[in-house]
């Protein structure tokens, strides 16, 4: 099977993505974006023979959203799909690789529900509205926890008893694998170097956060850990926070595991500290204002992000680049700038001017830094067809 186009579908928490692609020189025919984080939802759709549609509608979930993307793409488009690929957030111990849905592996992921309460609900009702519209075609299993099954035990063991680990599968898992995978590929290619001796720090920041650290083009340290709630202060999460504190919550403050659970998902990160939004421009927008926890919200989201960058280059045993991807990762200059604000010592130094003009793909450095700043647009779809590519191959 090579050559072929790839149905890609990227579900998140509020919106959907899909793109068709061709494996053989990774052309996208067609792409959509379906978005109901506010109503009413918009929806897009991109093809290359004919133009742009943006359209404000009245649905706001998964299958009617891919119903109408399978409906587009039969007017649109005269390409015929070979498979279906989709993007899983949370594969567990047992998928570390992509895999074939069927009845078991829809069953097998219900069961990791618990681990991404975010994110694989949605994978899933994605994947059943989609078996549902096309139901002739294989569909392929795709998880961003995968790329982190490089790491070491001594990066994914937690200092707890070790019958626990054993018998609960309790580890780092790590996250946003098709993004750190992509962004590490094309930055061998956009520094002209192979993938080998490279050291590169990822930075993705969106919605979610998490840096990697990747040698060798493979992962090899993490800050999202057994969930997508450790490390980095994110829109909605907390990050990492002394597991003392929240015994604290649960014990003197009588918290449920439900309620904690919320509140550190949804109601914590940059809206818990700011009080303003959970989306960083508009934080931003309210600390020029002069409003003060959205400045302290602000001081600690780089705060934390400086000093993760950090830590994964000590584990790199220092870096040739560090990169920048995700929503906030490649369009925000001011927190680009903030956070190499006082990486100097690791040959890091960011140019104000290209910085501050920035788009997709490109050295932000100074000319003649040792280390290179890199922005670069992650391409989640293009690994997912290449992933799905690979299942048949």
């Amino acid at each position: 099977m090579e050559g072929v186009n790839v149905l890609t579908i990227n579900v998140g928490s509020s919106s959907l993505k899909c793109s068709l692609i061709e494996t053989a020189d990774d052309h996208t025919h067609a792409s959509s974006h379906t978005d109901w984080a506010s109503e009413p939802t918009r929806y897009t759709f991109t093809s290359t023979e004919s133009p742009a549609v943006l359209s404000e509608v009245g649905w706001s979930d998964v299958k009617p959203a891919i119903g109408r993307v399978a409906a587009d793409l039969r007017v649109n488009t005269n390409e015929e799909i070979a498979a279906v690929a989709h993007r899983v957030v949370h594969g567990g111990t047992r998928f570390t690789q992509p895999v074939l849905v069927t009845a078991e592996v829809e069953d097998a992921l219900h069961e990791l529900t618990p681990l991404a309460p975010l994110h694989n609900p949605s994978c899933l009702e994605g994947i059943v509205a989609a078996r549902e519209v096309f139901p002739n075609l294989p569909h392929v299993a795709v998880f961003d926890t995968a790329y982190h099954s490089t790491l070491a035990p001594e990066a994914y063991t937690y200092a707890i008893p070790q019958a626990w680990s054993d018998e609960w599968g309790l580890r780092r898992f790590g996250f946003h694998g098709l993004s750190h995978a992509y962004c590490s590929q094309r930055a061998a290619q956009i520094l002209d170097r192979p993938s080998i001796g490279l050291r590169v720090v990822i930075a993705h920041l969106g919605h979610g956060a998490s840096l990697a650290a990747i040698r060798d083009g493979k992962s090899i340290d993490t800050t999202m850990g057994f969930t997508p709630l450790e490390g980095l202060m994110m829109a909605t999460r907390s990050g990492s926070v002394d597991p003392g504190l929240l015994c604290h919550l649960l014990r003197e403050n009588r918290f449920s595991a439900n309620q904690l659970d919320h509140a550190l998902n949804r109601e914590s990160g940059l809206i818990g500290v700011s009080g303003v939004s959970s989306d960083m421009r508009t934080v931003l927008q309210a600390a020029e204002a002069g409003n003060e926890r959205a400045k302290l919200a602000i001081a600690i989201y780089v705060h934390r992000l400086r000093q993760g960058i950090g830590a994964m280059a000590a584990t790199l045993g220092g870096l040739d680049a560090l990169i920048f991807t995700g929503g906030v990762g490649q369009h925000s200059a001011t927190i680009r700038a903030a956070a190499c604000a006082r990486l100097a010592f690791l040959g890091l130094e960011l140019d104000p001017i290209a910085n501050a003009a920035v788009t997709s793909d490109m050295d932000v450095s100074t000319t003649g830094t040792k280390g290179r700043i890199l922005v670069i647009e992650s391409n989640e779809e293009l690994m997912l067809a290449r992933e799905c590519e690979r299942v048949f191959n």
